[in-house]
């Protein structure tokens, strides 16, 4: 069952509880989306996914009590989405695992938080500041944004020799990666010398206060809280997500309470895809790979995870 509410943090925050049974005390799960306006089901004008209503159909399958939420400033939330900085995030984030932890029929002893995509840096910060039970981090886990975005900007640059066509020949023009990693420094260094929210950046309002705070975290910074975090994580990113760099889970080696994934083909959309994935094709892909359903053996790796875990 499923009933729709708003959690008071800063602004309302508009969520969907998952549940099963309010008889009986329930572990749950928050689930924290990616960079983005999409709802919290995860579909926006043109794309539906449904992403994280089918993530936490997968948990509440375990049995467990889910909250998936708007992000400040769309939907049903309140607040400026351009005036959204990174703590912002972690802060309404801790305000919907409070409201979980005062629920009757959640245990509030065993509270996990699965994070996508950005939501996998806001899920370990979280962690240094909230008692949590445990972490789900699937696509972003061990790594900050702007290594993310290089990442993105070096996989663009392998994808762009083999295009064909006109758009190929104008590509391979006019991207150079050395001054597309420059254009980033510079954007990150403006963000940080400003005190403002937004500014412009090359012609385009910029979120300065969400980039400065996402720069004052390395990717370092990220791996080290994790090790010490020391409650059972599992980390998943797949070989075939152009978004995430699944080396970055190479990092956690040797760390017996995080269990780290890389599957063949998984993308960052949580869907298989069986051909070769382009980022530039990355719109084509997704609209494509919506119509399947989440990847099974993902499911299982979860499910199994819980299992032995908790």
């Amino acid at each position: 069952m499923e009933k729709q509410i708003t959690i008071q943090g800063e602004y309302l925050i508009g969520t969907t509880i998952t549940y099963e049974d309010e008889s009986r005390k329930s572990p749950a799960v928050v689930i924290i989306m990616g960079t983005g306006k999409l709802d919290r089901d995860g579909n926006g004008f043109g794309f539906r996914s449904n992403l994280y209503k089918d993530l936490a159909q997968v948990f509440a399958d375990c049995g467990c009590v889910t909250a998936r939420y708007d992000k400040r400033g769309t939907h049903a939330s309140g607040g400026r989405f351009n005036s959204t900085g990174l703590s912002d995030l972690v802060n309404d984030a801790i305000a919907v695992v409070q409201y979980l932890k005062k629920l009757p029929y959640v245990d509030e002893n065993r509270i996990l938080v699965c994070g996508h995509s950005e939501g996998t840096m806001i899920a370990t910060l979280l962690a240094e500041r909230e008692e949590t039970a445990g972490l789900v981090l699937l696509g972003g886990a061990g790594t900050n944004l702007k290594d993310a975005m290089y990442y993105q900007n070096q996989f663009a640059a392998k994808d762009i020799p083999r295009m064909k066509g006109l758009s190929g020949a104008i590509m391979r023009k006019s991207f150079d990666l050395k001054k597309q990693l420059a254009l980033l420094d510079e954007m990150f260094r403006k963000s940080g010398e400003t005190t403002k929210d937004t500014i412009h950046f090359k012609g385009a309002a910029v979120p300065a206060k969400w980039l400065r705070e996402h720069g004052a975290f390395t990717t370092e910074k990220y791996v080290d809280i994790l090790k010490k975090y020391k409650k059972p994580v599992l980390a998943i990113t797949g070989k075939a997500d152009f978004q995430a760099d699944y080396h970055k889970l190479e990092a956690f080696q040797g760390e017996s309470h995080i269990c780290c994934c890389a599957p063949d083909g998984l993308t960052h959309i949580l869907r298989v895809s069986s051909g070769e994935t382009s980022i530039l094709k990355a719109n084509q892909l997704y609209r494509s790979l919506v119509k399947e359903p989440l990847d099974s053996n993902l499911i299982q790796t979860i499910q199994n995870w819980l299992n032995t875990a908790f």
